[in-house]
């Protein structure tokens, strides 16, 4: 059987060098994933359509960033995709750049692969006016050095491969009412059920998004805070340690569709 995923997220820091008031995570953390979580999670799934890295600031994880990198290129699993998002404060470009472009190397389709940038009025207010020149310059250098250096516009066929994440229309009502954004969110996070489909001895799971996290649990979905990642029994699918083969992922997955089930029938 081929245990195939769309969207898989592993969140490879809790660290953090700001303090946004909005932030859905909550409080930073002094947590790096451990490596065996990551082992763990790529050997239980075949193929993932669009691998997404988060934190925290991932790239005060550029270490991990690295491990998965190479487990990916030594073909551990299949990753048509990946996706990260910077606040862009303190990156190397340098360093990220090269990491982008043998990222690109071991993925096999790269048709939405990107690294976004956080540009909005709630990171702009966080940042120091010499903070924020120096995240719009590290925007423009990582562009520069991928197009000019690194050759993406050919590579890639397309021009769009660093982009703004998000924009100064951005208010209140967009934001999720989770961790620093309880009190003032407006948008409510609810359990959604993944889609499972069989075909030509392949399982497909879709509809929702495997987020691994560095404490270890796997939930669905990945607007989460801290707290409810870690306490949530609604949204908790399993503890990676717990699950040896992809039957085990996938029952669990299973009985984590039952739950919304009944979630649904009392709401």
């Amino acid at each position: 059987m081929s245990f195939n995923v769309d969207n898989l997220v592993i969140e490879v820091t809790r660290k953090c060098n700001m303090k946004c008031p909005h932030c859905l995570r909550g409080n930073a953390q002094r947590k790096i994933i451990p490596n065996e979580y990551i082992d763990k999670m790529l050997r239980l799934i075949d193929n993932v359509s669009t691998l997404s890295i988060t934190g925290g600031e991932p790239t005060l994880a550029m270490d991990t960033l690295n491990y998965i990198k190479k487990n990916i290129g030594y073909g551990q699993c299949d990753v048509g995709n990946f996706y990260m998002v910077t606040n862009g404060k303190a990156i190397n470009v340098k360093q990220l750049a090269e990491w982008a472009d043998i990222m690109v190397s071991v993925c096999s389709d790269n048709e939405i692969s990107a690294i976004a940038f956080s540009f909005d009025n709630y990171h702009r207010d966080t940042f120091s006016c010499y903070q924020y020149d120096k995240q719009k310059r590290n925007y423009d250098a990582l562009i520069d050095l991928l197009n000019y250096e690194y050759g993406f516009e050919d590579i890639l066929d397309r021009d769009n491969f660093v982009y703004k994440h998000s924009d100064d229309s951005w208010d209140n009502k967009s934001l999720i009412r989770e961790g620093r954004a309880k009190d003032f969110g407006t948008k409510d996070k609810k359990a959604k059920e993944f889609e499972i489909d069989y075909y030509d001895n392949n399982t497909q799971v879709s509809e929702n998004q495997l987020y691994l996290s560095c404490s270890g649990y796997i939930v669905a979905g990945c607007d989460w805070s801290y707290d409810s990642i870690d306490n949530n029994l609604d949204i908790r699918i399993a503890h990676i340690d717990d699950l040896h083969c992809p039957q085990d992922l996938l029952n669990a997955i299973k009985e984590y569709n039952k739950k919304c089930e009944k979630q649904l029938q009392f709401a």
